[in-house]
């Protein structure tokens, strides 16, 4: 697990399973967790998070737990440990769940085919950055997995 954030979110049980909440608030382009990279997989899961085209990794936690979202308050950008800097992407209050969009790491999901984010910006199904219309691309600008970029 990763110390360095420990104090500043925590992991709780909720309906989705272990789930990371902010202990404080965060401000927009704040990095909210850091992610570290324990090793590759031979196959991707729905655990693992993609960081190439031909590559899946797993991370610590709380990383690992973060949730997905259609309308996340969390973006991703690469991290010098392999994996992925999860960075508000808006003003966060304390106690809100951390999340973020699977479709910004997999250029195809198969994570969760039927969303259940219950998002009013909800997609109904996560399919991967491939499917990802301009608009929803352009608004995550740079927070999104440095292979997915143009």
């Amino acid at each position: 697990m990763n110390l360095q954030t420990l104090t500043d979110v925590e992991v709780k049980l909720t309906h989705k399973g272990r789930s990371v909440f902010a202990n404080r608030s965060f401000s927009k382009g704040e990095t909210v967790v850091t992610g570290r990279r324990i090793m590759p997989v031979p196959e991707r899961t729905n655990h693992s998070l993609q960081m190439d085209f031909d590559l899946h990794i797993e991370i610590d936690e709380p990383a690992q737990l973060i949730n997905h979202s259609c309308s996340p308050n969390t973006g991703v950008r690469n991290n010098e440990f392999g994996a992925y800097d999860f960075i508000a992407l808006v003003d966060i209050p304390s106690g809100c769940e951390i999340t973020f969009d699977y479709e910004t790491t997999e250029y195809i999901s198969i994570a969760i085919p039927e969303c259940g984010c219950g998002s009013s910006n909800c997609r109904l199904k996560t399919r991967g950055f491939k499917f990802l219309s301009t608009d929803i691309r352009e608004k995550y600008g740079e927070f999104i997995a440095d292979y997915l970029k143009p």
